[in-house]
Formats: C-alpha cells, sequence, structure tokens
C-alpha cells in the first residue's frame, strides 16, 4: 500500500508539472511512453492543461497580425502572425522610451498553412477572434473561415453556410456582406460555436425613393458536429427598427460581443442630410441560450451631447468594458465599465479611469498594459510599445508593422483540438458531457444577469378614432383566425424604440402635450407586406407633407422631443407574424376581401399613448400602456 501510495503521488506530481508546460514539449513527451501520450491526451489532462494557461499569472501571450517588408524585395510587404509571450512581472520597469529589455520574452513568428480546399492568398486572413485556445480565423475575399490551434498546428476549413442571404449587391464579397461573424464557446455542452448574422440587400421602394431593410438571419457552427443551422434573430427587431452588427469584438464569461447600430427599417435614400442610424449599440449572443440581446451605450457616446467615440470592447478586471477616445483630445481615453445589465437603457455604467495615449491603443494584455502601434504620421512609424497605464512609462519593442491597421488578441496556449469528434450532436438530443470541460474554473457568466431582467423599449402611438379602430379589429380578427398572430390594438407608431430612463420619458411625453395639440387625419396609401415579423401585413400612411402636413408635423415634433429624428413612412400594422411568401400574399389579399374600402381609407388620430414595450415578448401580454392623452378637434 505504501508503494502504492508513493506511485500514485509520484504520478499526480508528474501529471502537475506536466500540466504548466507549453504545448510544444508536451507535444514531444507523448513520445515518452504509452502512458504519457495517454495522459496527455486525455480530455482531463487537456481541460487542466488549458485552465492553468488561462489562469497563469507568469506569462501572457498575444497574437499578433502585422505586416513586414520582404528579404528578398524590400520593397513588398507580407503579412505575418507573431506570438508577444510577456512576463507579468513589475521588476524590469525602465525610464527610457526605447528599452527593449525583456519583459517580453520570446516572439515567434509564422505563417499559417492553409487546410486543403483554402483558395484565396494568406494575406486576406482576418483574425476574428480567441476562445479558450482556439482562434478564428476569416478569409476577407471569399468569407471561408478557418479554426486552428497554432500551438497543436492544427487547421479545420469550415463547411459554407447555407441559411444566410446571398448578396444581392455585386461589388460586395460575400464576408464583407456578412460582418456579424462572431467566435465563443458554449459551457453547457462544451460546445465551441461560430455565428454568423447576415442581412439581406435591401428592397428598392419607388417612386418614393425608400430602401426597406429586412430582418436579420443567422446561422450557428457547432464544432462537434461540424454543421451549420438556422437560427432565430427575434431580439434584433422592433416595430420599426432593426440592430445590425458591424464588428466583432470578444467572447467573454459565455457571450459574444459585437459593436452596431440600430437603424430604421426604410431609409428614404433622397434625403442624405437625414441621420440613418439611431444610436451605437452593443449586441450580444448568449452561446448557451443561443438568444440575442443588446445594450445602450455610456451617455457620454449618445447624440447630440457626444463626447467620446469607440474604440473597442474589452475584458477589464473580470468585467466587461468600454474603451473610448475623447473626440476634441485625441490622446484622452478613458473606460467605463458595465455594472448592471436590464433596466430601460440596457445598462448601467460606470466610468473608472481616464488616461493619455501618445498614440491609439491596438490592444490591453493586461487591466494595465496596452499595446500600442505608431501611426505613419509621427516619430514612432512602425514601431510596437507597451504602456504601463500605472506608471506611464513607454517601452519600444524588438518588432515592427509597416501598417498601422495591425490587429492583436491575447491569446492562451492550449492542447485543445479543433479535429475532433467526442462532442453532443445537437443541443435538444444531448445532455453535457459530464467527463470534463474544456474550462474548469469560469467566471460567473454574463448570461446570469441577463436573464434575471427584462430590457424595455418605450414608443409613442397615434390612434384611430374609436369607429375606426373597431373597423380596423374587425379585419385583424380575420387575420388571425387564419394565420395566427397576437391581438393588437391598431395604432401607427409615431417614435418607436425609445431608450431612456422612465421618469425622464415620462416627463418628455407629458410635456408633447403642449406641443401636438389637435387631432389630424391619417391617410392609407395602399396595404404592404413584409418579411419583418411586426410589419407583416400592414397599412402605409401617406406620410408626405403635401398629403399629410399635420402628420408630419407630429412626426417631426415627437421624434425632436425623444431625440429619435427620422422620416420614416407610418404603418397600421394588421398582422404580427412569421408567414412565406406565399402566406403574405394570401393573407393581403384577404384584407381586400373583409374590407375593399381599408386600402383608401382617411381617418382622424384621436389620441397619442406611451407604451412599454419587451420586443422579446412576441404574445405582447407584457406590452403596457404608460399615458396618454386626447387629441382636440379644431
Amino acid at each position: 500500500m505504501t508503494l502504492e501510495f508513493g506511485k500514485t503521488i509520484d504520478e499526480d506530481v508528474v501529471e502537475q508539472i506536466l500540466s504548466i508546460l507549453p504545448p510544444k514539449s508536451l507535444k514531444r513527451f507523448q513520445c515518452v511512453s504509452n502512458r504519457w501520450y495517454a495522459l496527455i491526451t486525455s480530455p482531463r489532462f487537456v481541460a487542466k492543461h488549458l485552465s492553468n494557461s488561462t489562469h497563469n499569472n507568469l506569462s501572457t501571450s498575444v497574437l499578433m497580425k502585422r505586416e513586414v517588408r520582404k528579404d528578398t524585395n524590400p520593397d513588398e510587404t507580407e503579412e505575418l502572425f507573431s506570438f508577444l509571450h510577456f512576463r507579468n512581472d513589475e521588476d524590469n520597469d525602465v525610464d527610457s522610451v526605447h528599452d527593449e529589455h525583456s519583459f517580453l520574452s520570446s516572439i515567434q513568428e509564422f505563417h499559417i498553412p492553409f487546410p486543403t480546399g483554402v483558395k484565396t492568398p494568406h494575406e486576406s486572413l482576418i483574425i476574428i477572434g480567441h476562445c479558450k485556445g482556439i482562434i478564428c480565423l476569416a478569409q476577407a475575399a471569399s468569407g471561408e473561415v478557418i479554426l486552428c490551434n497554432p500551438a497543436n498546428h492544427e487547421y479545420k476549413l469550415l463547411p459554407p453556410s447555407t441559411y444566410l442571404p446571398d448578396s444581392d449587391w455585386p461589388f460586395l464579397t460575400t464576408f464583407q456582406f456578412r460582418d456579424g461573424l462572431g467566435f465563443g464557446y458554449d459551457p453547457n455542452f462544451n460546445e465551441y460555436k461560430i455565428v454568423n448574422i447576415g442581412f439581406s440587400a435591401p428592397e428598392l421602394s419607388t417612386p418614393d425613393g425608400f430602401n426597406i431593410y429586412n430582418p436579420p438571419k443567422a446561422a450557428v457552427y457547432t464544432l462537434g458536429t461540424d454543421t451549420w443551422r438556422e437560427i432565430k434573430t427575434d431580439s434584433l427587431e422592433t416595430e420599426t427598427t432593426i440592430l445590425w452588427p458591424e464588428q466583432f469584438q470578444m467572447h467573454f464569461k459565455d457571450m459574444c460581443f459585437w459593436l452596431g447600430h440600430e437603424q430604421h427599417k426604410e431609409l428614404d435614400v433622397f434625403d442624405e442630410g437625414e441621420e440613418q442610424f439611431i444610436r451605437e449599440v452593443i449586441i450580444m449572443f448568449d452561446t448557451g441560450d443561443e438568444l440575442f440581446h443588446n445594450i445602450m451605450l455610456p451617455d457620454e457616446f449618445d447624440y447630440p451631447s457626444k463626447n467620446y467615440f469607440v474604440e473597442n470592447l474589452l475584458g477589464w478586471k473580470d468585467s466587461v468594458a468600454l474603451l473610448g477616445g475623447k473626440i476634441c483630445q485625441i490622446s484622452s481615453f478613458g473606460i467605463w465599465v458595465i455594472e448592471e445589465f436590464g433596466g430601460p437603457n440596457g445598462g448601467a455604467w460606470t466610468k473608472h479611469i481616464t488616461f493619455d495615449l501618445p498614440v491609439e491603443p491596438l490592444i490591453f494584455w493586461k487591466s494595465d498594459r496596452v499595446l500600442l502601434n505608431g501611426p505613419n504620421n509621427t516619430d514612432y512609424r512602425g514601431l510596437i510599445f507597451s504602456y504601463n497605464l500605472g506608471t506611464k512609462k513607454l517601452k519600444n519593442l524588438p518588432i515592427r508593422s509597416e501598417r498601422t491597421d495591425s490587429t492583436a488578441i491575447v491569446y492562451v496556449s492550449s492542447l485543445v483540438s479543433v479535429l475532433g469528434g467526442g462532442k453532443p450532436e445537437s443541443k435538444d438530443n444531448s445532455t453535457p458531457n459530464a467527463e470534463f470541460s474544456v474550462f474548469e474554473y469560469p467566471s460567473p457568466p454574463v448570461s446570469h444577469y441577463m436573464v434575471d431582467k427584462k430590457t424595455y423599449s418605450y414608443s409613442v402611438w397615434a390612434i384611430p378614432s374609436d369607429d375606426v379602430s373597431l373597423r380596423i379589429k374587425k379585419v385583424m380578427e380575420g387575420l388571425r383566425t387564419e394565420f395566427g398572430g397576437p391581438e393588437i390594438d391598431p395604432h401607427i407608431a409615431v417614435v418607436g424604440s425609445i431608450r431612456m430612463k422612465h421618469e425622464d420619458m415620462l416627463n418628455k411625453f407629458i410635456s408633447l402635450q403642449s406641443h401636438v395639440i389637435s387631432s389630424y387625419k391619417a391617410k392609407v396609401n395602399q396595404v404592404v407586406t413584409r418579411s419583418s415579423y411586426f410589419q407583416c401585413i400592414s397599412l402605409l400612411i401617406h406620410s408626405s407633407f403635401k398629403v399629410s402636413p399635420e402628420l408630419s408635423f407630429t412626426t417631426g415634433v415627437c421624434g425632436g422631443q425623444f431625440r429619435f429624428w427620422n422620416k420614416v413612412r407610418p404603418h397600421l400594422n394588421l398582422l404580427y407574424g412569421y408567414l412565406t411568401e406565399e402566406e403574405r400574399k394570401k393573407a393581403q389579399e384577404k384584407v381586400s376581401y373583409m374590407d375593399e374600402g381599408l386600402s383608401s381609407l382617411s381617418f382622424f388620430i384621436t389620441r397619442l399613448a406611451l407604451y412599454k414595450i419587451d420586443y422579446k415578448d412576441r404574445s405582447l401580454k407584457s406590452w403596457e400602456k404608460i399615458a396618454d392623452y386626447p387629441l382636440r378637434f379644431e
């Protein structure tokens, strides 16, 4: 027993030592014996090694894509991937900008070998993100996606997705058009996932000159099954707007994060002076529930008193943080941390720190360390620096880049395979893998905050007279009987998707009563159908000043009151739902059959109402009227 006990201890010690070694060494040690090979390749050891690498306080690795001049021809450049390995110590700070003292312990440069089937040149590779030992790359020209682990020399070309809309714009390539690519990990089912959000080209509406934007579609790739499947994007649509992810930022605590914007579903192409985008937003994807969420930026980033522009999101001191630069002072930056998810603004932000940098930051590799890439028009051209926010000391690293748009990510070396099976087939018919998790000690996920709190929007509705409402309700009831969908109160959304504190919003609505006083006429232009859930079948209302001057006045006043300027054509929605094109056409014809005069109806708007809306609730049961007031007949 004593011998067996001693042997067990020895094996545990060996395993502990091996679990802190780099993957390159472990690959060699696999050849020592069958026992070592079985240990190093076991899922439990891979998970332990990843956990140790993630929590290693001795070093940090950064993967950087940069442009260098070729040795064979200095007039040409090539793009390299470089691993920068930093020691996380504080003893090597010196006071020289030109210091190359190696707290940067090593630099490894390499080209990523292409899997079979990749046709486009190496220079078009884009770093999408890193998640628990795996890197996601994409080809800028073709849209092909590659998962790789350079530490164990594994690369996997993903199959193409067939669920997203093809671009109808010939001057846009597939990947440029599908800019919603994100990469993350689902801890519930031990799965790496890629989500791709796509928008089809807008429909051109003539002769009024409005572009109609349809809601996004999304597909998720699961590494374990090596397949794509379509998922719902309900949370990326409101009654009058859509949310558009623009730039993937990171995977953090079981959530994928994008910077994006909210825009109207219809844009007037002839009015170039009109603000087309309503606001910048942060869009999130819960990799476990596969649901989208969104939160507002801090007030300093919002119009009309916008003082900062967004640099990027980051995980900062175990929190979701936003790095912003001051508009009028290009060297001044700040970090905001989100303290709470939910509420009328989607979240509460606190400004934690401000600082000055000589150039724009490339990446935070610790909470107080920043990599900088010197711009072309300065003395720092091509140089890579590390800057300590605490000591305010700048270090020149022994590495250069010929371009200022280099990209970098913090990387964790691991043995995680991108080639391997043993994963659940699907979320619907599988149970979590009880044997191991590739990340044994996760931080509390962001999604825990999301499920407990609601994010509301507010909307100002124009309410028709009682007799007209009764007439429209009969048509709505007939449509619901055949096509389903929730019961809707007849209304025209004057201003939709208002995001502000409840008290501020209510005060603005009350003050609206002294500006919009009189009832006014609305005239139906035609019955229209859309692929949008909230505008499935609707009455398009004349909005031109020539036809409806009072309506145009009301829309302008309400938009100004709630900082929501737009010239969107108003709709009175008759049916909410997801119908096929054939079903929508049939429903459109049914409206004319049930009430032939509805397509040219003129009626009075007699009330304005304020509603609190949760657009994730497609039953409408949680939608609540907050206040209303009657309009006076002149």
